[in-house]
């Protein structure tokens, strides 16, 4: 039988382990080469994508270029909603994991159902996630049920695209715009000059950057609050917001709720002087100003009527019964004068009856938030003290029910009434939080379908037949007077602001 030497034997194994060693070099040379060679090495982590990790695609590791990292495709506008979503939930903090990527943390904070953060174990603690000493589970819809947390791992991907330190999704101006109505954002910063364009925007669910150096891509960034912690939240963990909505009173179009019945546009603010507010039917194609912002977010521009502000109006010609509202101008510390005829008053008071309903202040159209603040405060100020004393009696009274909604129990029964009474009091704020307070309890009133709260009869009885200030209130009246209060802590919001961004913008 054939036998080897020893020698050879020896031999032919430092052969084989020689073989082994270098090609185990080579390998590790190539993956350290392709690590060189890849653009995104840094940032294929969970430490910068956040939960977005385990959505990667793998690559064998022959493959010396490796395929760029996937991340969402995040669209948002009037006619598609949020990724296809009209309703969504947003928060104030986020509640997952979040990378160093600006967009891992945007979608930690907008969800597909209602979070509920409990004070203490669900029945089901199984189902949820204990962080800061609170348990944050899901409701879906009504039910009382803890449901295991869906994330936005459905969305459809797209290759990130490296820029700087960090991997970008790529978003339109349209998207931008929506999130930024969606968030209540508010112009804190902008700056254009020769070495381009800046902004930031302050908004409830966190800060939002934008940078456009000249000859180089637009970057949009967005940061969640580091002022704030679970612990010591006492709000309920997240609300509701319409897409469309956000968008129709950031353009300042005002829908019924059934669409067919009534859309109108109101008019831009105007310099001092003299105007006749005129009711045009299909007015709005012809109008300047949010118009192409309107058709920007797949809005039907030719559907909608609109109030055309009508300049060098001669007082000795108004038509009968016309009003005078006095207005904010351009010009700061000077009146633009409206003079409004009576059908024109009834438009104003049916607007003011399908003003859509809202648990946050909004991004708001200033030539709208200005004619209807100025058509409604006579009637808001006559029951402005009763209102707010209806809503601090009533937190007194049952403070189970906003208990049972996720309000912290001790700040209900020490802080809250007397929030609610001076907010409403105070005639005016850019308070998110105060907004959320007032609009929770108003609910309290309400025992009807959610989808009644956006049409009132109250504005349009008031105009016909003014009550006495006494007249007790009623669910429809304090619901009536709540979305007026929204709209005077509502945020004025430069529906022009399209200009300043291009097409696509690198989210970051």
């Amino acid at each position: 039988m054939f036998s080897m030497e020893p020698s050879s034997t020896t031999a032919a194994w430092l052969s084989f382990t020689a073989t082994a060693i270098g090609l185990g070099s080579l390998i590790s040379q190539a993956s350290a080469i392709r690590g060189q060679m890849d653009p995104f090495y840094n940032t294929r982590g969970a430490e910068h994508l956040g939960t977005w990790v385990s959505r990667q695609l793998s690559s064998p590791w022959y493959r010396i270029a490796r395929p760029s990292p996937i991340g969402p495709k995040i669209t948002a506008k009037l006619s598609d909603g949020f990724c296809g979503l009209n309703v969504i939930h947003v928060s104030r903090l986020p509640f997952e994991q979040t990378g160093k990527a600006n967009w891992t943390a945007l979608l930690a904070v907008l969800h597909k159902r209602q979070l509920l953060a409990a004070r203490t174990p669900p029945f089901e603690p199984a189902f949820a996630d204990k962080k800061e000493g609170v348990y944050v589970v899901e409701i879906d819809g009504v039910s009382n049920v803890p449901i295991e947390s869906p994330s936005w791992s459905s969305l459809q991907t797209r290759p990130l695209i490296r820029h700087g330190s960090t991997a970008c999704t790529v978003i339109s101006r349209a998207t931008l715009i929506t999130l930024l109505s969606l968030s209540n954002a508010r112009c804190i910063f902008r700056h254009s000059g020769a070495a381009g364009h800046r902004a930031a925007y302050a908004s409830y669910s966190g800060q939002w950057y934008i940078d456009w150096p000249l000859g180089a891509p637009a970057v949009v960034h967005f940061a969640a609050h580091d002022s704030h912690a679970l612990a010591a939240d006492v709000y309920p963990a997240s609300f509701e917001r319409r897409i469309d909505k956000c968008i129709q009173m950031t353009a300042g179009v005002v829908v019924a709720p059934e669409s067919s019945e009534f859309k109108c546009a109101f008019p831009g603010r105007k310099p001092p002087g003299i105007w006749l507010l005129e009711y045009q039917p299909k007015g709005f194609p012809a109008a300047h100003g949010s118009r192409h912002l309107y058709n920007m977010m797949g809005g039907k521009v030719y559907e909608v009527d609109f109030l055309l502000a009508r300049g060098d109006a001669d007082e000795r010609h108004l038509p009968f019964q016309s009003v005078r509202l006095e207005l904010p101008s351009k010009e700061t510390g000077q009146a633009a004068t409206f003079c409004v005829p009576w059908k024109e008053r009834q438009v104003l008071a049916y607007s003011m009856d399908c003003l859509p309903w809202s648990p946050l202040s909004w991004s708001v159209h200033r030539g709208l938030r200005d004619l209807l603040l100025a058509f409604s405060k006579p009637t808001m100020d006559k029951f402005r003290k009763r209102f707010a004393q209806e809503l601090r009696d009533i937190v007194h009274q049952t403070p189970e029910k906003l208990e049972a909604r996720g309000w912290e129990p001790q700040f209900i029964r020490e802080s809250m009434p007397d929030i609610v009474f001076s907010s409403v009091m105070a005639g005016a704020g850019d308070s998110g939080d105060a907004v959320r307070i007032v609009t929770d309890t108003a609910l309290l009133f309400w025992d009807g379908p959610m989808s009644g709260l956006d049409e009132t009869k109250f504005w349009q009885e008031q105009l016909e037949s003014p009550s006495d200030d006494e007249e007790p209130f009623t669910p429809q009246m304090i619901i009536a007077l709540t979305k007026c209060f929204v709209l005077e802590w509502s945020i004025e919001f430069d529906y022009q602001i399209y200009h300043d961004f291009p097409t696509e913008l690198l989210f970051g």
